[in-house]
């Protein structure tokens, strides 16, 4: 059976919802599946369905806690084979997203130091007088760091698989880009071969895609290249799970060895909990589990313990996240049902037509590769002014403000690649950390970012490419109308009454009770097109009254260094 995008759709729950601006109401246009998906009103209702039977798992004794249990093993199994994984593999569900994966995989590996546990051994080394035992321990530390793993990243990894291996127990190595802007094969097989790194464990931790230009990895290959060399292959399938096929079983030496995704990004996925799915040969049973606590035992007694043999029970400890794990499987087998052939063909389609379109506006900078069968359909830009750029904060409360356009701001969890796609010195990006610890993170470099999902309709790019266009060629009009936040970066426009939003105001226990009344599942069918066409038509009808009364009277930073960096003009800011 082809699932029916039309149903799906409607399915979407908040995509017929408006939002309050200083243009008045706008329809909520979701552009921001990168960052979380959007959840399923029939998803919804199943899970509330099975509700009515939880239980804490641990038990098969009691009718719903057996229930519970088996359901549990069940969506971890369908978990599994949505990727090709099988009695080889382990699952765990952690955290609520790829983070908690790696976090739990560097813990498993055992090369994860709680800063804690650092921070006491270097006091400890200050605060001791005897010199020999000091001189013991740091040459214990030299010696381990000689022979510790190596992780291999590239150089568009988030910052959850950078930081995490940064700080543990590894030396990290970083492989560069092509000349075409994309992972540089070559470059990883030769530092796997230099001689430095013989005789250690060598790790890839890679991105599967990035999660600001949407170029994606082979990452087969990569796993053969890495295999061929002695070493393990990890991928971060955070950005392009929802989207791509997985299939960390393929034969011979293209196999994946771990895996990381974030299922609440999949559409009917927010909620769920992060998975990770790796090789069995990882983990040895002779350490305790990362976790020893409820869960993790077959015996506790005043004199010993035993652990449990059964590696996924051992590694779920405590009271597991059971509806999590579900909402996760069913996302996960919806994704499956609908095919990843269905959605590659509609979202490629989707990027080449936004890129053929905007690379023409003069004032928009796209970032990365433009050949669309390298990327998933995410899209970062910025827009030129006055040889700077609009803010990229301001070019989002602008998508925002004037067409009801979720989009994100920022630099997308993944500072590194965002220096390198932007051009930013060493030296530029030292004046930009000392403006941040001086609490101005207005100076904080960065994009505006997009995506352009397989349940969006083809009106709804078109809406979304006439937006960017449009402010790219009459946004900096609105810099007279918005003032800027210099300590938060953030714009809003002056004089605007600051009501707190109804939802965050109305938050609590008492105003859940008001549910009782409707059916929170019941959805309006707004006409987009007809709203579409007339916020297009109200931004142009702004942007005609700006030009007459427009005067650049750009302001400055006071402290010339930061001034000597200052990337974006602005007229107004707060006090």
């Amino acid at each position: 059976m082809e699932i029916n995008f039309e149903f799906l759709r409607h399915q979407l729950i908040g995509n017929d919802v408006f939002c309050t601006t200083p243009y008045g109401k706008r329809l909520i246009t979701y552009a921001d599946y990168t960052a979380s998906g959007k959840t399923l009103g029939f998803i919804e209702r199943y899970l509330i369905d099975i509700q009515k039977v939880y239980a804490n798992t641990h038990t098969d004794d009691s009718y719903t806690g057996k229930t519970m249990t088996d359901l549990l093993h069940k969506a971890e199994q369908k978990i599994k084979s949505c990727v090709g994984a099988n009695k080889n593999h382990h699952i765990i569900s952690v955290g609520s997203g790829s983070t908690g994966a790696i976090t739990r995989l560097c813990k498993i590996l055992g090369l994860y130091l709680t800063p804690g546990l650092k921070y006491n051994i270097d006091q400890h080394l200050k605060q001791n007088n005897n010199r020999y035992d000091a001189d013991i321990i740091k040459n214990i530390f030299e010696k381990m760091t000689d022979s510790k793993p190596v992780i291999f990243v590239s150089p568009y990894e988030h910052h959850s698989n950078y930081l995490i291996w940064i700080e543990s127990f590894a030396e990290v190595v970083e492989i560069t880009l092509n000349n075409n802007g994309m992972f540089n094969y070559t470059d990883l097989e030769q530092k796997l071969q230099d001689p430095r790194y013989k005789n250690r464990i060598k790790i890839g931790s890679f991105s599967a895609a990035s999660n600001i230009t949407g170029i994606k990895t082979d990452v087969h290959k990569v796993a053969k290249i890495m295999h061929k060399n002695n070493g393990l292959a990890f991928f971060d399938y955070a950005a392009s799970a929802p989207y791509v096929k997985i299939n960390i079983n393929k034969d011979n030496d293209e196999h994946l060895d771990a895996v990381f995704i974030s299922p609440h990004k999949f559409v009917g996925g927010p909620g769920s909990s992060g998975i990770l799915i790796f090789n069995k040969n990882l983990y040895s049973n002779l350490i305790p589990p990362t976790v020893a606590a409820g869960g993790t035992v077959d015996f506790v007694s005043p004199y010993c313990y035993e652990f449990m043999k059964d590696v996924e029970a051992r590694e779920k400890a405590g009271t597991p996240g059971i509806l999590q794990t579900l909402k996760a499987s069913l996302a996960f087998e919806l994704k499956n049902e609908i095919g990843t052939e269905r959605i590659e063909k509609i979202e490629k389609y989707y990027i080449q037509k936004v890129i053929n379109r905007l690379r023409k506006h003069n004032n928009i900078d796209i970032l990365g590769p433009l050949d669309p069968s390298k990327r998933i359909a995410i899209l970062s830009f910025n827009i030129r002014h006055n040889n700077k750029k609009l803010h990229h904060k301001f070019v989002t409360t602008l998508l925002n403000d004037l067409f009801g356009i979720q989009s994100r701001a920022g630099c997308a969890c993944a500072g590194p690649y965002g220096h390198r796609l932007l051009g930013i010195t060493k030296e530029t990006s030292m004046i930009i950390r000392d403006a941040t610890k001086d609490g101005l993170h207005s100076l904080k470099p960065g994009f505006v970012r997009v995506n352009f999902h397989f349940l969006i309709e083809e009106y709804e790019v078109n809406f979304i490419i006439s937006a960017i266009e449009f402010i790219a060629s009459y946004g900096y009009l609105f810099l007279n109308r918005y003032s800027i936040d210099l300590k938060t970066g953030s714009w809003s426009y002056i004089n605007a009454y600051k009501e707190p939003d109804s939802l965050v105001k109305q938050f609590g226990i008492h105003h859940s009770f008001d549910r009782l009344k409707k059916d929170v599942f019941e959805k309006s069918r707004p006409k987009k097109q007809e709203l579409y066409k007339y916020y297009l038509t109200v931004a142009n009808q702004e942007s005609l009254k700006l030009k007459t009364e427009f005067k650049s009277n750009y302001k400055r930073f006071k402290k010339l260094p930061y001034e000597s960096i200052r990337w974006f003009d602005f007229i107004n800011q707060e006090d």
